[in-house]
This record gives structure tokens, C-alpha cells and sequence, in this order.
């Protein structure tokens, strides 16, 4: 009986009708292109739903003028106020009529192959989000390089880093996604909607990467958020080193933990899992916790070495795919920039940035 359930999960899955999510603000440059990229899928969406932010440029008059003979319906919505990007995709998201849901910035391209290559990561009744790799570009057209980069497989739940998440423009979810977890205000970490939606994916279900590069990714002036450029090893060393509020993070960790713990309570369906993500993150915040002493002001060097002892003895730094543990990394930044002391000498050159 079980079999016969999930087989009926696993076909209608296959079947899912996809929606387009599209928040819109002031974006009549490059909307255009974007919005005859979805015209073009061979896969095309049931629906284009698109929330504008108060735009004062043809922003809703390019997406008029292309609703008229869109291979789809699409439905227009103007906010009676500023929400916020993060804010606008959810609203967006939350009128989306499909089973699944595309978020869809306003000045990338997408490949025609998108959405059809995504609806089939879904065939695993369990993946509850997709995310593609993309390929950067310039407004001269030049193509760049992935970012993100992904390889196709599908993750076990539990086993994703539930902060490292990719830019919305590569996602794709299950709309139930959105209602798992009801909340009138989204922890610190994980506030933006793609750090939310990625966060609730990892705590609850299997994730699908797809190494496919899916959308061309636009790079330019205005972008709210560009792709990192890949730094070496040094450069990694230099961004990981400026991070020393581990108090701050400890907290945000448990603010997640604590609100999936209460939806624990409120959904027995997904209580083993909310209630396994929340021990994870428990445990890492007090790892994080623990490092705070590291890199006290009024630390010492026998006080700093006996801490980071006492995190290895812990399996602190065990690699962890998941982001239980702290991996390598920290452990060599502790080591190496902790311990002896040497963090004192970047804290001190900030103070006097900021001074001068």
C-alpha cells in the first residue's frame, strides 16, 4: 500500500505545473529580455506571476505590453507600499497558483531549457527545492564564468549546510514549501527570501543540485547582489578572519532552532525533522559559543590554546557536510589566527580604519 502511495507521489510529481515568480522594481533596461526568455521555454510555465514594488520607469508597461501575447496567462500586481525585495518575491511566490514555484529576477536570461530541466528533479516526491548553476554575463553579452556552480545530485535531508545558500535566481521550490513553517518574523540569518526558503529545504526535505548552467546571470552596476568573484586561498583566509562575532552567530542559531522546535509542536508530519535540524543547529551554536573565548579581548594565549583543545576533543572541527561541526577551515583559522593572538592585530588596524 505504502509502495503504491509513493509511486502515485512520484508521477504526479512529474506532472507538477510550474508558476514564475517575478518581483519587479524600476527594471525596464533588461525586463524585456528576461521576460521573452520565458516565452522561449520549451517547457512553458501555467502562470507569470509578477508583484512590482512602486516602479516610476515603464517597468509595468513593458510587462502590459508582453501580457497581451505571452504564450501564458500573467498576472500583474502593484504594491500599495514598498516591501523590500525579499518581502516582494515571497508575495509573489505566495499568489503563484502552480505546484511549483520559479523565482525569476528581472534582468537575467534564462535558457531554454530551465524550467523543463528543474520540473525534473521533482520526479523524487522528497526534493522539495532545485537549484541550477548559472553562468555570468555582461551587458556587452560577454559570457564569464558559473556562479553558482553546482554538480547534479540530490542531497539527503539534513545533509545541506542550511546558511549556505545560493541567490534566488537559481531556485526552484514546491509552493507547500512556503506554508511549512508560519512565522510573522524571519531570524537574523536567514531573513531574505532565498536564505529562508533554502534554510526551510535543508531542514526539512531533499534538496536537488543541477550542474547545468540554467540562466545567464547578468552582471552590472545596479545589481543588488553580483556574483563573488573566486578568491584564492589567501583571500579566502583574509574574508574568513574578518568574522569574529561568533556570539552573534551562536544566537542566530538558536533563534532558528528555537522556531523549528515550535513548529515541531505544530506539524507532526515533519516533527523528527524539524526537531533534528534543531539539534544540529544547537550543537553548532555551542561550538560557536566556545570560540568566543578564543578571541576575547581579555583573552590569553594558555586560555585560547586550552579552548581550542577543547573544541577538538568535542569533534568541533570535524568536516561536516551539513555545517553541524565547524570543519578545517575554522580549525585553521582558530589555529593559526586565534590562538597565538594574531586577530588582535586586524581588530586593531578596523579600530583605526574607522577613526580615520
Amino acid at each position: 500500500m505504502m509502495e503504491e502511495i509513493a509511486g502515485l507521489m512520484k508521477s504526479s510529481s512529474s506532472r507538477c505545473r510550474i508558476s514564475v515568480a517575478m518581483a519587479t522594481y524600476n527594471g525596464e533596461k533588461y525586463i524585456g529580455e528576461q521576460l521573452d526568455s520565458i516565452a522561449r521555454q520549451d517547457l512553458l510555465p501555467m502562470e507569470l506571476v509578477i508583484t512590482d514594488d512602486g516602479s516610476t520607469d515603464g517597468t509595468l508597461r513593458i510587462a502590459k505590453e508582453f501580457a497581451r501575447n505571452a504564450p501564458f496567462p500573467v498576472r500583474i500586481f502593484r504594491n500599495e507600499a514598498r516591501l523590500g525585495y525579499a518581502d516582494n518575491f515571497l508575495k509573489a511566490a505566495s499568489l503563484c497558483q502552480g505546484d511549483l514555484v520559479a523565482f525569476c529576477d528581472q534582468d537575467d536570461i534564462w535558457m531554454e531549457q530551465k524550467l523543463a530541466v528543474c520540473s525534473r528533479s521533482f520526479a523524487d516526491a522528497e526534493v522539495v527545492l532545485a537549484a541550477h548553476s548559472a553562468e555570468t554575463f555582461s551587458d556587452s553579452g560577454a559570457r564569464g564564468r558559473r556562479f553558482p556552480q553546482f554538480r547534479t545530485r540530490t542531497i539527503k535531508t539534513g545533509r545541506s549546510n542550511p546558511f549556505a545558500f545560493p541567490h534566488g535566481l537559481v531556485m526552484v521550490i514546491r509552493k507547500e514549501l512556503l506554508s511549512i513553517i508560519q512565522t510573522p518574523c524571519r531570524p537574523a540569518r536567514v531573513r531574505a527570501h532565498d536564505q529562508w526558503l533554502w534554510f526551510l529545504a535543508a531542514s526539512t526535505g531533499k534538496i536537488a543540485t543541477v550542474a547545468d548552467p540554467l540562466v545567464l546571470y547578468r552582471q552590472h552596476q545596479s545589481n543588488m547582489f553580483g556574483a563573488r568573484k573566486p578568491g584564492s586561498v589567501k583571500g579566502r583566509a583574509t574574508g574568513i578572519a574578518q568574522t569574529l562575532d561568533y556570539e552573534g552567530l551562536a544566537d542566530s542559531e538558536i533563534e532558528c532552532a528555537r522556531l523549528l522546535l515550535t513548529a515541531a509542536e505544530q506539524r507532526s508530519d515533519l516533527a523528527d525533522r524539524f526537531t533534528k535540524s534543531a539539534r544540529r543547529l544547537e550543537l553548532r551554536a555551542k561550538f560557536h559559543r566556545l570560540r568566543t573565548r578564543i578571541y576575547r579581548s581579555d583573552s590569553n594565549l594558555l586560555g585560547r590554546a586550552f579552548t581550542f583543545g577543547h573544541i577538538c576533543a568535542l569533534g568541533g572541527y570535524w568536516p561536516d557536510s551539513s555545517s553541524t561541526r565547524l570543519g578545517m577551515w575554522a580549525a585553521a583559522k582558530d589555529l593559526l589566527f586565534g590562538v597565538p593572538g594574531a586577530y588582535r592585530l586586524s581588530a586593531s588596524r578596523a579600530s583605526n580604519a574607522r577613526q580615520s
